[in-house]
């Protein structure tokens, strides 16, 4: 047998990897384990062939709500993502409900290509995933029980262990103690724990606050009158971007995505979705026109 020379082996090598670089590039090659879309390069190349989006979601009303006798969807981002897949001609399939601290995980072991439910944007999320532009903003402001006072002249007296603040697993309340407020305590439920929760833990005395967004805190004041009471109702704790989340670096889903909520904006389609949502008129804080408009004639 005759024996292969280093320049032979060296060559074969070679050639193979340029082989597997084409496959790559101009073949497709792609990997998939089970219960997984085909990975490639392109999430929305994926996407484009089967025409629909599989879009992983976090339940929390007003984003995304599930009837529980119907089990019918419903919710600003079910509103939202519907109609902007609509006018990139694909269909979306909500395919798994995931928490608020483990979203990501999902995105990046391709259970689902984007998570659709809307989510507020923040550095520690955008280590790992990118976002559409914001379709709102949201306002969270600290919550305490009707007639609490300790904290209206000087909120940073909570950063003590002397009080409690009510968190979620996951949720950004949480990351807000924790930066703000790190030498308080904290009452930390489970990711799948029911919402109200958070505000109970205030009313019924296990914690002394809890950050809310405007829009669920005014809900549940409107339906339970007289248990909590905004602190510095003008001064929020945050203004939060609120946005769905992609994987990181797939650019072109993100473009696409861009592109019909930019039009969503414009034509009045996302304050009309946010209207019906609203129980409370301001409790959503819009998205400023990127242009100014200036004197024209009839």
């Amino acid at each position: 047998m005759k024996p292969y020379s280093i320049n032979a082996l060296i060559s074969g090598s070679v050639s193979t990897v340029i082989s597997l670089a084409v496959l790559f590039v101009f073949g497709g090659l792609s990997f998939k384990t089970a219960g997984q879309r085909v990975i490639s390069q392109s999430v929305y190349a994926q996407i484009r062939s089967a025409g629909t989006i599989r879009a992983g979601y976090a339940v929390g009303a007003p984003l995304f709500m599930i009837d529980p006798n119907s089990k019918q969807k419903s919710g600003i981002f079910y509103e939202i993502l519907n109609a902007a897949a609509a006018k990139l001609g694909l269909k979306v399939d909500w395919t798994e409900e995931v928490g608020y601290g483990e979203m990501i995980q999902g995105l990046n072991a391709h259970r689902y290509d984007i998570v659709g439910s809307g989510v507020w944007i923040n550095g520690a999320r955008g280590k790992d995933a990118d976002f559409t532009i914001p379709a709102y903003y949201d306002a969270v402001l600290a919550y305490v029980r009707e007639g609490d006072a300790r904290f209206d002249k000087d909120l940073s007296i909570l950063n003590s262990p002397g009080y409690t603040i009510s968190i979620m697993d996951g949720e950004l309340g949480a990351t807000i103690a924790k930066t703000d407020f790190p030498r308080a305590r904290t009452e930390e439920l489970p990711q799948n724990a029911d919402f109200t929760q958070l505000i109970l833990n205030v009313v019924n005395g296990r914690a002394d606050l809890v950050f809310l967004a405007l829009a669920p805190a005014r809900q549940y004041q409107a339906a339970n009158p007289r248990k909590i009471r905004a602190v510095n109702p003008n001064r929020p704790v945050r203004v939060f971007p609120v946005a769905i989340i992609l994987p990181k670096g797939e650019y072109e889903i993100k473009h696409a995505l861009d592109y019909a909520l930019t039009e969503m904006l414009t034509n009045g389609e996302i304050d009309s979705i946010l209207k019906r949502h609203e129980k409370i008129p301001g409790s959503f804080f819009r998205s400023a026109p990127p242009y100014q408009m200036t004197g024209f004639t009839q």
